[in-house]
C-alpha cells in the first residue's frame, strides 16, 4: 500500500516520518500560503494541483490537526474512484470537524467533515468516533440525516476494548458500503499521543480495534492520518518519539488491510 507524505508545517519531518516510512512519496507544501488551520481559494487550488497525480487508495500522512481539512480533498478523489455512488467517512477525531463556517466557504480544520458532508457527491453517511460530547451541538441539525456519533462518554472505563454499544454503532453503517477512514491523533489519549489540541480518551488499542471494526464488510476507498505537535508549538523529543512509535502502530494497521 502507497504511503504519501504531506509536509505543510515540517511537523511529520520532526517527527521521523520519512525515515519511518522511506519508500514513501513526499509532498513538500510548506510553500504554499494560506493553508495553516483556515485553506484560503489560492491555497485550496495549489493543493489540489499538487495531489492530482495521487490516489485515494493509500494511507495519507496529512501533517498535523491544523491541516486536517486536507481530507476533503481526498475525499473528493474517494467520490470520483466510487463513481460518486454512496460512501462513508469514518472519522476518528476529538472534534466533530462540522463547525459552521466563520469566513463564507472558506475550508478550515474546524469545519471541513460538514461542508463535505453537504458537497462531496456520493458522501451519504459519516460516522464521528471519540468526539467530546459537549462539541455535539455542531451537529445537531445532521444527527439525523447521515451523521452517527461515538463520544469519549461511549468510550471510557472500557480498558482497551469497546463496548457492546459502540460496536452497535458501527452497525448502522449501511451494509457493504464502501467507507474512508480519516484519524485525528487528538483522539487519543496523551499516553499515546501529544498534540496542540485538547485530547480524548482512546486508547491505541481501542483506536486500532474500531479501525478493524470500520473496514470489516466494507470496501476502503482510502485513509488519511493527522496529528501531532511542532516543535515551534512546543514538541519535546519525547513528545516527538511518542508520536512517532503510535504512527508506526498506525502504518503497520493500515499496512495489513486492503484499500481499492
Amino acid at each position: 500500500m502507497k504511503n504519501i507524505i504531506l509536509d505543510l508545517s515540517g511537523a511529520c519531518s520532526e517527527e521521523g516520518l520519512d525515515r519511518l516510512l522511506p519508500d514513501a512519496e513526499k509532498l513538500d507544501l510548506t510553500s504554499i500560503e494560506g493553508t495553516n488551520c483556515y485553506c484560503d481559494e489560492a491555497a485550496a487550488a495549489a493543493i489540489r494541483s499538487a495531489i492530482a497525480e495521487f490516489p485515494a487508495a493509500a494511507l495519507h500522512w496529512d501533517d498535523t490537526g491544523d491541516y486536517h481539512y486536507l481530507s476533503r480533498f481526498w475525499l473528493e478523489k474517494a467520490s470520483s474512484d466510487n463513481g460518486g455512488e454512496p460512501f462513508a467517512l469514518v472519522l476518528f477525531d476529538h472534534h466533530p470537524d462540522m463547525q459552521e463556517p466563520a469566513f463564507g466557504r472558506v475550508l478550515s480544520c474546524g469545519g471541513w467533515a460538514r461542508d463535505a458532508f453537504g458537497s462531496v457527491p456520493g458522501l451519504s453517511q459519516v460516522l464521528l468516533v471519540g468526539i467530546n460530547p459537549d462539541l455535539e451541538i455542531e451537529i445537531l441539525d445532521l444527527v439525523f440525516d447521515g451523521v452517527l456519533a461515538v463520544t469519549t462518554d461511549d468510550l471510557r472505563h472500557t480498558g482497551d476494548v469497546l463496548s457492546q454499544d459502540v460496536l452497535e454503532m458501527f452497525s448502522l453503517l449501511e451494509p457493504g458500503i464502501p467507507v474512508y477512514i480519516s484519524v485525528d491523533k487528538d483522539v487519543l489519549t496523551k499516553d499515546f499521543a501529544r498534540t496542540d489540541w485538547d485530547q480524548g480518551c482512546m486508547t491505541l488499542a481501542q483506536l486500532e480495534a474500531a479501525v478493524l471494526r470500520a473496514a470489516a464488510g466494507h470496501r476502503l476507498l482510502g485513509a488519511d492520518i493527522c496529528g501531532g505537535l511542532t516543535r515551534a508549538k512546543g514538541a519535546t523529543d519525547a513528545d516527538l518519539s511518542l508520536n512517532l512509535s503510535t504512527d508506526s502502530a498506525l502504518a503497520k494497521l493500515f499496512g495489513n488491510l486492503i484499500i481499492d
